[in-house]
């Protein structure tokens, strides 16, 4: 695991996305796609984030977080990582 947001979004942006996901589908809270890429904009900016966006970031994290389990497997590496920049950014 990465020790800073910099170094989890390094990581994220050279990870493939996985291929057992299907894009465009829901697992659990989340859209597939757009959660990270969501979750990875709100991040790019970590510390200048509006209340509002912070309000928008932790509940997309805390929906992730939620729908981990239906992920496929091997896919659950990657997602837990969008988690972990998320909670970074929060720190920021």
């Amino acid at each position: 695991m990465a020790e800073s947001l910099f170094d989890e979004m390094r990581l994220h942006m050279s990870a493939p996305f996985p291929r057992s996901v299907e894009k465009g589908i829901d697992y659990g809270e989340v859209d597939a796609v757009m959660i990270g890429a969501d979750i990875y904009g709100w991040a790019t900016r970590a510390g200048s984030l509006s209340a509002f966006e912070r309000s928008q970031l932790r509940e997309a994290a805390d929906q992730l977080q939620r729908s981990i389990d239906s992920f496929p497997l091997d896919a659950r590496h990657y997602y837990g990582r969008l988690v972990r920049i998320a909670r970074l950014a929060l720190l920021e």
